[in-house]
C-alpha cells in the first residue's frame, strides 16, 4: 500500500496529464462543437475531482522541509532554555556569594577557579588572583557553602590552593550546637572524620553532645583557619568496641569537585604561633623515633 501511495505521489502530475490528453483526444474525435462545449464542463469538473482525490496524499518534499525547519526551531529553543537555566544558576550563586560578603568577619577577594591538579594524591586548584590582588600564602579559601582549602603558593596573578581533602590537613573544629571540639581530617572517600570525640564522659552525656545533622565550624583554637567558617554536617556516629573515641563521619558542605568561584579570606595566621607549634610537633616526632 505504501509503495502504491509513493507511486501516486511521485507520478500524480503525469497521471493527471495523461487523463487530460485522453479526454482531449476523445473530444477532438467527436468533432461536434456543441458537444465539445458540454464536455468542457465535464472535463473541468473531472479535473477538480481528481485534484481533490489526490490532495490527501502527503508531499514528502514539503514534509521533509517542514521537519528540518521544526528541528532548527527545537535547537534554538533548546539553546534558549539552557541559557535561562544557566542564568538562574548564576543568579542563585551570586546571591549566595553576596550573602557571604555581607556576613564576612574579614575582607574577602572573589576569585575564579582556572585550574585543577592532583599531585601525589593531593588535590589543588589554581585561582586567577595573586599578590597584585592582595592574595598571600597562608590565606584560607572558602566557597559560599564552606571551607575549601588554604593558599600554599602565590605569584603576581595566580594562587595555588591545597584543598582540605588532603591527608596532611588537620582542622580544629567545633560542634556548632554543643560547642564541643575535635579535629577534622580526611582519610579518603567522600566523607571526613571528626576525631577526638570521646565515646564516654563523666561530665557530659555524649548522646546529647553530638547528634546526626549537627553542623561543625572552624574552632577559635585553630592556628591556620579563621573561626566560624562552616565545615560540614555530621551524617553518622559509630561507637567502636574497646575504643575511647567515637567514629564521627562528616559530609563537607563545600562541593570540592564543582568549584567555580571562591573567596580568599584576607586573614593571615600568627606566624610566631605557627612556628612554635611546628617546632613542638617536630620534637615529638623525633622522640617517637
Amino acid at each position: 500500500m505504501q509503495q502504491f501511495i509513493n507511486f501516486l505521489t511521485q507520478f500524480r502530475v503525469y497521471i493527471i496529464f495523461a487523463a487530460l490528453v485522453i479526454i482531449s483526444l476523445s473530444l477532438i474525435s467527436i468533432g461536434n462543437t456543441n458537444k465539445i462545449g458540454g464536455f468542457r464542463t465535464i472535463v473541468a469538473g473531472t479535473v477538480g475531482w481528481m485534484q481533490h482525490l489526490f490532495s490527501w496524499i502527503p508531499n514528502p518534499v514539503a514534509i521533509k522541509s517542514e521537519n528540518a525547519s521544526l528541528r532548527e526551531q527545537n535547537i534554538e529553543l533548546s539553546y534558549e532554555v539552557t541559557k535561562l537555566r544557566q542564568a538562574l544558576i548564576e543568579n542563585k550563586r551570586y546571591k549566595a556569594l553576596l550573602q557571604v560578603q555581607e556576613e564576612a568577619k574579614y575582607p574577602y577577594i572573589l576569585a575564579d577557579v582556572v585550574g585543577r591538579n592532583i599531585i601525589e594524591t593531593r588535590s589543588y586548584i589554581t585561582l586567577n588572583r595573586g599578590k597584585k590582588h592582595g592574595a598571600l600564602e597562608g590565606m584560607s579559601v572558602r566557597s559560599d557553602a564552606g571551607l575549601v582549602g588554604i593558599i600554599i603558593a602565590v605569584s603576581d596573578n595566580y594562587s595555588v590552593v591545597e584543598l582540605i581533602n588532603n591527608r596532611d590537613i588537620k582542622i580544629a573544629a567545633r560542634l556548632e550546637r554543643s560547642r564541643f571540639e575535635g579535629i577534622l581530617v580526611w582519610e579518603g572517600g567522600e566523607k571526613f572524620l571528626l576525631k577526638n570525640i570521646p565515646s564516654q564522659s563523666d561530665r557530659f552525656d555524649m548522646d546529647s553532645i553530638i547528634k546526626i545533622n549537627d553542623y561543625i565550624v572552624t574552632s577559635n583554637n585553630s592556628n591556620r583557619f579563621p573561626s566560624n567558617i562552616p565545615l560540614g554536617k555530621i551524617v553518622n556516629v559509630e561507637k567502636v568496641f574497646n575504643n575511647l573515641f567515637l567514629k564521627v563521619y562528616v559530609q563537607p558542605l563545600a562541593n570540592l569537585e564543582t568549584l567555580e568561584q571562591v573567596f580568599i579570606i584576607q586573614y593571615i595566621p600568627d606566624k610566631e604561633r605557627n612556628q612554635l607549634i611546628t617546632e613542638v610537633e617536630n620534637k615529638l616526632r623525633l622522640r617517637k623515633k
